[in-house]
Order: C-alpha cells, then structure tokens, then sequence
C-alpha cells in the first residue's frame, strides 16, 4: 500500500521510479524494526510533528504529514490499533438511518452525509480490495404493510449511492429467507429484503496506514509511552511545545 500524493488516495500502484516526500526510494526500502525506530527517535533530531497514538486518526495523521513533507514521528503506548480502531462494526456503510432521518425531516445535512459515507464506501472498496469486500445485509419483515416501506426506503438508499451502487436490493420470499437463514423466527414472517453494505478489516486498515506512512519516512514505535511534554517560551513569551520525554 502506497499513498498518492495527486489523489489523496492508497494506492497499490507500482511507484517503483519515484522517490516519496521525503526522499525514500520504495526499491531499496524495508520495514525497520522496532529496536531501529526506538534508536532513530533517541537521536537528537527535530521532528515537525510528533503524532501521539497509534489507532487509525494517528496513523492517518502522520502519513499526511510525511507525505507533506514534514519530518514526522508516531509513538503509541500500546499496540498500533489495539483500540477503538480494532473494535468498530468492521461495516463500511453510508447509513441508512441518516438517510430516514434525511427524508423524513428533510434534513439536508443528513442526505450530504450519506451521500458523502456511500462515495467514501466504494472509494474503499476500490482501492483496498485485500482489506473490504461487499456485504450482503437481510432484513426480516413480519408485516405485510412494512414490505413496500422498507422496499422503498432500501430502494432510496441504491438510487442515492447511483453508480458506486454495489449491487441492487430485492426482495426474498419467507421460504427463500428462512432457507438461507433456518433460525429465523418463522411466525408471522412475511419475508425479507436483502441490500448491500461493505465492510473491511479495521486493525489491518489501520496497519497498512501505519506502513504506508513508515514507507514515506515517518518514525514509528509502538509499546512507547509519552510521560510529559517539554515546553518552552517563544519570542513571544508564550509556551510551545518543543519536545516530549
């Protein structure tokens, strides 16, 4: 996994001819062990960003700040995305709630996010194949008169992705629904709708932004705790922050 500057997107081209931001050659570079990161960051360098936290927001962080141009350093207390960011819903979905709550209280603000979730939604799918795959989601219906109104909502949320539609909804009978699903309650079940979502694998994502952005230059140490914050007295007379301990 690469980063393209030009399109703000990984990328899994090669960019064996192009040095990155910071003058690595991707032909002759290896991942450094840890012991090799933990010696870079006892020398006395500067470094123009320090990113505090190795989940998926640090990691993405530091990688635009590389790729910036920045010399950049990551230091994580525990394992890189040992948090929230090994621990989602592994969904990549543009909401289907949003989207009710767009039409039913004609909130335009809710319709951008969705619209914006589902263009992010087959942005990963496309450039992460390895990581993301479609996901088929069924929605048992125990009353014949919530058919056609979730039909129709599912049928919104196709028409809204457009093109980055992954595969259209429809519509299983209850002998269909209950054969691909046996435990389904059978009383009162009507059938099922059947939509597409995505999802993907979050703690490796979060790893690929991390070797991605060590690929562009960046240092970085997991199982590295910041105990304190060194500051100093500008020109001005006003505290900066210009190291961690």
């Amino acid at each position: 996994i690469v980063y393209s500057e030009r399109n703000n997107l990984f990328s899994t081209r090669s960019q064996a001819h192009s040095l990155s931001a910071n003058g690595v050659d991707p032909r002759t570079w290896r991942v450094r062990t840890r012991a090799e990161e933990l010696s870079a960051l006892q020398k006395k360098e500067e470094y123009d960003v320090l990113v505090i936290g190795g989940g998926a927001t640090g990691c993405g962080v530091a990688l635009d700040s590389v790729s910036r141009g920045l010399k950049t350093a990551l230091v994580e207390r525990e394992d890189f995305a040992s948090g929230t960011s090994a621990r989602s819903t592994k969904l990549i979905h543009g909401g289907v709630r949003y989207l009710q709550k767009a039409i039913m209280g004609l909130d335009r603000e809710q319709y951008g996010l969705v619209k914006e979730a589902l263009h992010e939604r087959a942005n990963l799918l496309r450039i992460a194949p390895h990581l993301s795959a479609p996901l088929p989601i069924m929605l048992p219906v125990y009353r014949w008169w919530l058919v056609p109104y979730y039909y129709a909502g599912i049928k919104m949320y196709d028409l809204v992705a457009g093109r980055q539609c992954i595969k259209s909804s429809y519509f299983l009978s209850k002998n269909k629904a209950l054969e691909r699903f046996p435990m389904l309650k059978k009383d009162k079940l009507v059938g099922a709708i059947v939509y597409y979502d995505g999802q993907h694998n979050d703690a490796r994502m979060c790893l690929a932004i991390a070797l991605s952005a060590a690929r562009e230059g960046a240092t970085l140490a997991n199982y590295t705790e910041v105990k304190e914050l060194i500051k100093e007295k500008n020109e001005e007379g006003k505290e900066v922050v210009c190291g961690a301990i």
